[in-house]
């Protein structure tokens, strides 16, 4: 199999009207250059006046990674489902750090810990209901496929 190096794939969320909210928490808990253009700033900015103030486009940008998002207007937002959002650290400290940031106001689904893929991993919804995998690399005599 080809690898295409010129193909990327970036993760993209929309949001029922707090993408604002969670991009400006993410950005906090992540790092990163935060980027956000509203609909108001759009040649959209007619078609949707009640829709103005919600975020168009959002990235967030740090070394070697973007998380992207957007609003949906209500009648087409459908709550995140059948993907996570996945993080992948070199230190299970590293990882643990970014993974209680992220669950605060969330709910844990399965507890940061060791597994047998993993010196440390864990899955959480947060806040703004975008499920998230936190996962630490095995070193790489110990990985037996995809890291």
């Amino acid at each position: 199999m080809t690898r295409n190096a010129s193909m990327k794939l970036v993760t993209y969320l929309n949001f029922n009207g707090n993408c604002r909210q969670a991009f400006e928490f993410y950005q906090s808990v992540l790092g990163g250059e935060l980027i956000m253009m509203a609909f108001g700033d759009t040649p959209m900015a007619g078609d949707m006046p009640e829709h103005n103030d919600k975020i168009a486009h959002a990235c967030l940008m740090g070394d070697g990674w973007h998380l992207m998002a957007s609003d949906c207007p209500p009648e087409y937002y459908n709550p995140m489902q059948g993907m996570n959002a996945s993080l992948h650290f070199e230190k299970p400290e590293d990882a643990k750090k970014i993974f209680d940031a992220l669950s605060v106001g969330g709910t844990v689904t399965m507890p940061f810990e060791e597994t047998f893929w993993s010196p440390g991993f864990g899955n959480l919804i947060d806040q703004f209901g975008t499920p998230w995998m936190i996962n630490t690399d095995m070193p790489a005599d110990a990985q037996a496929g995809c890291a």
